[in-house]
């Protein structure tokens, strides 16, 4: 039995098509953004093999074809906890989404946003 796990990931990605309902103004914009890349980061600590908790970001960005520039327009976030037992886990995961903010000016990302959920997973391996 191990008394501390470090479990992490890095994600670099490409979406053609990334689309959302910007409502921080109001007058409630469907935006179609193309061309979104993102990097997603997962980190979980695990502890005595059933106890877990970690968390999770990705930034999402749009690139400047003139100058090979990127702009974040969003940003993920999730926060979870919970316990492992051979195949069942059970937790809590609150994850939130934010638009981001360019010099005072939110970008066109999607809307503040968020939930949080208790599970229960039963998971079979063959």
């Amino acid at each position: 039995m191990n008394w501390l796990i470090l479990l992490y990931f890095l994600e670099l990605g490409y979406s053609p098509f990334y689309s959302s309902l910007n409502i921080v103004s109001s007058d409630y914009k469907y935006i179609r953004n193309e061309n979104v890349y993102y990097v997603y980061f997962d980190a979980e600590v695990l502890i005595f093999d059933h106890l877990f908790i970690g968390g999770s970001t990705k930034i999402f960005m749009q690139s400047q074809k003139e100058s090979y520039q990127f702009f974040p327009i969003e940003n993920d976030f999730l926060f979870k906890v919970g316990l492992k037992f051979d195949n069942i886990e059970a937790g809590f995961r609150h994850q939130c989404n934010h638009p981001i903010l360019n010099g005072g000016v939110s970008s066109q990302g999607k809307s503040y946003g968020g939930f949080e959920e208790f599970y229960i997973r039963i998971e079979k391996r063959t």
